[in-house]
């Protein structure tokens, strides 16, 4: 009977012994991830990266990875990206011209740029008539990505 209580305690010891160790390891691991986790939350590395992956998959660029340095730099000169093309503004207009008048109510204008959450900073003045080229250049400039990720 001895030898069998003898026999058991060995593997009991070894047992705790492995099981102290697994729990050592895995508290290491929970402490590692969760400074990578603050890490990656205080520089904002989600927003980056969904912000970069937006624009690649808009714009598609025939060189990713140029593209990809340029709008870094960009960011950090804090510029603001196009996010919109020529010919996007062009279906926006029509979109909005429905009657195909050859312009668009300030009014009109007014609910694209709330539709469209774009940050104008010119006035809209809603009796005005605005041109193709008029409400390009006033809802163009508000639809830029601007820098969010940074602090």
């Amino acid at each position: 009977m001895e030898e069998e209580d003898t026999a058991a305690l060995k593997v009991q010891t070894v047992y705790r012994g492995h099981a102290s160790r697994k729990k050592t390891e895995q508290l290491k691991h929970d402490v590692s991830r969760r400074k990578v986790r603050e890490y990656l939350q205080r520089n904002k590395i989600h927003n980056l990266l969904q912000h970069l992956i937006c624009l690649l998959t808009h714009i598609r660029p025939d060189d990713p990875k140029a593209f990809l340095v340029e709008e870094i730099q960009r960011l950090q000169n804090n510029e603001k990206t196009d996010l919109v093309l020529e010919d996007d503004l062009d279906t926006m207009y029509d979109m909005v011209d429905i009657t195909k008048q050859g312009y668009v109510t300030g009014t009109q204008l007014k609910h694209a740029t709330v539709n469209l959450s774009a940050e104008v900073s010119t006035k809209i003045e809603p009796t005005k008539r605005y041109t193709r080229q008029e409400f390009k250049d006033t809802l163009g400039c508000g639809l830029q990505t601007v820098n969010t990720w940074r602090k």
